[in-house]
């Protein structure tokens, strides 16, 4: 499966972790069919089983790396950690340098299973775990999914990322048909923080709690000032963005932001997004995005081939954000932060209304929710409004929250306890403080069925709290 798209999937919305699960589970129901739709989210690793590549996916690709393209190339890496699947007839997005790919369009995806009508459904958030894909709790099974990943190999713990699929009328499982990673933001670092744990890329404030991923760098203490970064983030107000998952990119000049058109001009073609003044006059159109679509307040995603110049960025490159189903009752699960907060009945995430005043609250007091908390919320759309029935809370400013990152699958490539890979996800379960159950760390092995669960990111190495074989 290409781990390289530019699709979305039914939205669910979430803080950009990303989960995978080993054997992906079933995503078909009886009695009620399941629900269609759109998945936003982040992603936390590979979904590519260990030793049993899956196949690559239609479309076209670009080249790795550099600005050299290639035409009809073969699908994206069918590859696992110790075995390599059939080639798919299509393309995956180049990684690194200065290539880029569009990969599936925009339009909504229906979802079938059991005998009830289904209904279009979408997720946006961050990846919490691999081998299924777990997104804002709910475990996608990916087997056939097409995966873009732009400005990256493979998914990884903590990217945002977009999914399309079907999904049950419990909002616990699905199966994921498209799934659409693009970094928020990509730039030279000019301000670095610790203390107060912000860095600026682009003029933009970028926070980082602890639940952020780092890959390159242990920490923010570790970044300087004029290094290119890649960010997966979530929208936190004007000009502002709160970190899911941080990269030290060592190729390529290009950039990216993410945000919302503000003063838009279509004679000059030029909006602005994030303070940043857009010129997008040279500029591509993907996704099935036109000039004559663009409007005040769409979210946006930008690429250029170097740094603003005078306030001013030339894109090469337009890509509208994620959105979410207008048709009423279709399901949607978004992570976010919160912003609008007048009760839990008025409040909005990454720009949506949201009303939660039914909804059955875990992960920390319902007093505690208010503007800056991030949330990831589960319900169904009526008219424009998420009716939330599930909302978890994730982080609270000051606070903190729980964090997990889930990965479930086979043990590959293992070295110790400290070196291994599950789902192409790097582990180290070698920590005093790890919980072993059904074993211990003597019967970690290659070809060992495990769930692994961790709080922390470091280096793209999950640290695992606990092991359970299986």
């Amino acid at each position: 499966m290409a781990m390289n798209m530019l699709g979305r999937a039914f939205v669910l919305v979430v803080a950009m972790a990303l989960t995978a699960c080993g054997g992906g589970g079933s995503s078909s129901s009886t009695g009620s069919g399941g629900a269609g739709g759109v998945v936003v989210g982040g992603s936390g690793g590979s979904s590519s089983p260990d030793g049993n590549g899956s196949s690559g996916s239609d479309g076209s690709g670009s080249g790795t790396g550099g600005a050299d393209s290639g035409s009809g190339g073969s699908g994206g890496s069918g590859t696992g950690d110790s075995g390599t699947g059939g080639a798919g007839g299509g393309t995956g997005a180049g990684s690194g340098g200065d290539s880029s790919a569009s990969g599936p369009g925009d339009s909504g995806g229906v979802g079938s299973g059991g005998t009830g009508a289904a209904a279009a459904s979408v997720a946006v958030g961050v990846a919490d775990g691999f081998g299924s894909v777990i997104m804002n709790g709910v475990r996608f099974n990916v087997d056939t999914a097409h995966v873009v990943t732009e400005d990256a190999v493979s998914l990884q713990l903590g990217m945002t990322a977009s999914v399309r699929g079907s999904i049950d009328a419990g909002l616990t499982a699905g199966t994921a048909t498209e799934i659409l990673s693009i970094p928020e933001l990509r730039g030279l670092v000019s301000k670095i923080d610790v203390a107060a744990g912000q860095l600026e890329v682009m003029g933009v404030v970028v926070s980082v709690d602890e639940a952020t991923a780092f890959a390159g760098v242990t920490a923010l203490s570790d970044l300087r000032v004029g290094a290119m970064v890649q960010v997966y983030a979530l929208p936190n107000g004007p000009g502002r963005m709160r970190a899911t998952r941080i990269e030290v990119s060592t190729s390529g000049t290009h950039t990216r932001i993410r945000g919302a058109i503000q003063n838009l001009n279509a004679t000059a073609r030029t909006f602005r997004v994030e303070g940043l003044t857009v010129n997008y006059a040279a500029a591509d159109f993907a996704g099935g995005l036109t000039p004559s679509a663009l409007a005040e307040g769409m979210a946006v995603y930008v690429r250029a081939s170097g740094s603003p110049s005078l306030g001013v960025l030339t894109a090469t490159q337009l890509y509208r954000g994620h959105t979410l189903p207008t048709q009423s009752a279709a399901p949607v699960t978004l992570l976010g932060m919160v912003t609008d907060y007048v009760a839990l009945g008025s409040f909005s995430l990454q720009g949506v209304p949201v009303d939660a005043s039914a909804a059955q609250v875990t992960g920390g007091r319902e007093a505690a929710i208010g503007n800056g908390v991030k949330l990831d919320v589960t319900g169904t759309m009526a008219n424009g409004v998420l009716v939330a029935s599930k909302v978890r809370i994730r982080n609270v400013p000051g606070t903190g929250g729980p964090v997990s990152f889930n990965v479930i699958g086979v043990v590959a490539q293992f070295k110790s306890a400290a070196s291994f890979r599950v789902n192409g996800q790097p582990i180290n379960a070698s920590r005093p403080a790890v919980t072993f159950v059904n074993g211990s760390a003597a019967n970690l092995r290659n070809g060992v069925q495990v769930n692994i669960k961790g709080d922390q990111v470091v280096e793209g190495v999950l640290q695992a709290n606990e092991v359970r074989f299986e």
